[in-house]
């Protein structure tokens, strides 16, 4: 059955599109007087690649936490001033997002026009590209690109992107799993092979250190310690939040296999599109470490909730949660990062429709035209959200 088309004025969507894109890129000038945020961090590593100083800081704030043959990608940045490095970092990571709509559009059938607002208007892509200094839209390119090869059945554009996601294991292990249970083994074994690859180079990367992967888990365990201590107002995974009312470890643990399974087992009767889509978003609310700026990451299931859910349904999810993305700059403030509500809570309401077996899986892809596009006069309804 078909999801009826949403309606509202063009020109109230594009205002408020165009206001929250605006409200998202407002705080690069203040990362500009404060560091650079993250790429500060980012552009050290990249000078230390090839040493065994890259996973050795000697303050662990300049820890490196992706797999290190990643460091030679931002080696040749390092050694331009930090402000031009930024701007080029920045400058790449928001075509990443660009790309990104692009593949989203052409994965989920839906107009460039309204694919391009689903990925910019969303707080974190911009956030994360020009205020965090982060790496997390290459993330989401990457992410759609494995989804894409899923959906059209091609192996190698499925294996290829997700050997590059391999740069940070956080993102690439929900899809691999995901293939897994699917029995797509060809594209796990071939995301494997560039893994293996990968492995090699971050030996070079560590000058020489055949044992990088022992190294890496006991700085990322002692960063991720010493952040959550500083920054817990801004954990958006259940871990984090469990962690914060003061659950033991063990049962922190055990939720997350819990949910971890019920991901799997959901995802083995759902189609390629919806499980690639929510696998992004539950490797984000089961993850150790998970911060605003990943929450780009979401965006894939946004996406296939707004091409295959009823309204009035929807219109209310799809604003309310973009709504709800502008709050978390205020998490600080608020104690808790508002982000953790879609991402658990969508998660969990995906899991508990999935293996209810309810009417989700009777939803097909809404048709082109009936997606957010927009026909007659300027001033009349038209499709879009409302």
């Amino acid at each position: 059955m078909y999801a009826e088309p949403l309606r509202i004025l063009r020109g109230r969507f594009w205002f408020w599109t165009a206001l929250l894109t605006i409200y998202a890129a407002a705080p690069v000038w203040w990362t500009i007087h404060h560091d650079f945020g993250d790429w500060r961090a980012f552009a050290i590593a990249g000078s230390r690649a090839g040493t065994p100083a890259l996973l050795h800081p000697p303050e662990l704030w300049q820890a490196f936490l992706y797999v290190p043959a990643a460091a030679y990608a931002i080696a040749p940045l390092s050694r331009l001033p930090l402000s031009v490095g930024f701007a080029i970092e920045a400058t790449f990571m928001v075509l990443c997002a660009g790309v990104s709509s692009i593949v989203l559009a052409r994965c989920y059938r839906i107009s460039q026009s309204i694919a391009t607002a689903l990925v910019f208007a969303w707080w974190p892509t911009l956030y994360a590209a020009l205020v965090a200094g982060q790496n997390a839209t290459f993330g989401l390119l990457c992410s759609l690109l494995t989804i894409s090869g899923m959906v059209e059945n091609a192996p190698l554009r499925t294996a290829l992107p997700l050997g590059l996601l391999l740069y940070k294991p956080t993102y690439a292990l929900p899809l691999v799993l995901v293939l897994a249970v699917r029995g797509r083994l060809r594209e796990v074994m071939s995301a494997a092979a560039i893994g293996a690859l990968l492995y090699v180079v971050s030996v070079m990367a560590t000058g020489g250190d055949s044992m990088w992967p022992t190294t890496l888990a006991q700085l990322v365990h002692q960063y991720f310690a010493q952040d959550f201590r500083l920054n817990a107002a801004m954990a958006l995974a259940l871990p984090g939040l469990l962690n914060r009312v003061g659950a033991a470890p063990w049962l922190i643990g055990a939720i997350c296999v819990l949910l971890g399974v019920a991901s799997a087992v959901a995802s083995r009767s759902a189609r390629d599109l919806e499980a690639g889509s929510f696998a992004c978003l539950a490797g984000l609310a089961l993850s150790a470490h998970a911060w605003a700026y990943d929450a780009v990451l979401a965006l894939p299931a946004i996406a296939w909730c707004a091409t295959h859910l009823r309204e009035p349904l929807r219109t209310r999810l799809i604003s309310a949660v973009y709504f709800v993305a502008d709050t978390a700059l205020f998490s600080p403030v608020l104690f808790i990062d508002p982000l953790a509500i879609p991402i658990v809570g969508g998660t969990i309401a995906w899991l508990a429709i999935r293996l209810r077996g309810g009417r989700l899986h009777q939803f097909e892809q809404v048709p082109d035209e009936h997606v957010f596009g927009f026909e007659g006069p300027r001033a009349e309804l038209d499709h879009g959200l409302r």
